[in-house]
Parts: C-alpha cells; sequence; structure tokens
C-alpha cells in the first residue's frame, strides 16, 4: 500500500491509502483499490478488511474497510 499525499486524482482528497488487495476467497486475484473508513496511519501490510461500494456517477466501486 501507499499514502498518497497530494492531489493527483479529482475527487479523491489527500491523504488516502491506495492498496493492493488479495481476496481469501480467490488469493490468486489482486485488486488495487482504496483502504477507506480509517486512518491513513492505522493501514499495515495483512490488515483484514472486507468490502464496501462507493458510488462514482451511475458506477459503484469496490473499496475496503478495516474488519472490525
Amino acid at each position: 500500500y501507499t499514502v498518497v499525499r497530494r492531489p493527483w486524482v479529482p475527487g479523491y482528497e489527500p491523504p488516502y491509502v491506495v492498496a493492493r488487495v488479495v481476496l481469501a476467497e480467490q488469493p490468486d486475484l489482486h485488486l488495487l483499490t482504496n483502504v477507506v473508513d480509517c486512518d491513513v496511519e492505522a493501514v499495515s501490510t495483512g490488515m483484514e478488511v472486507e468490502v464496501t461500494f462507493e458510488q462514482r456517477g451511475d458506477v459503484f466501486v469496490p473499496m475496503f474497510r478495516p474488519v472490525v
């Protein structure tokens, strides 16, 4: 994962986390996505996450948040 601290993509205000997520149900599938709903400093390699969806126009984008 990486923490983006400078404006790069319109609609995504820094800081935000871009991470490669591996699905437990399909370990050969890797998704490049955002980790949301937590402090960027709390993100760590190997942390357990769950999917959530954010609507962007007519599309729902999968993002991941820490499992509580």
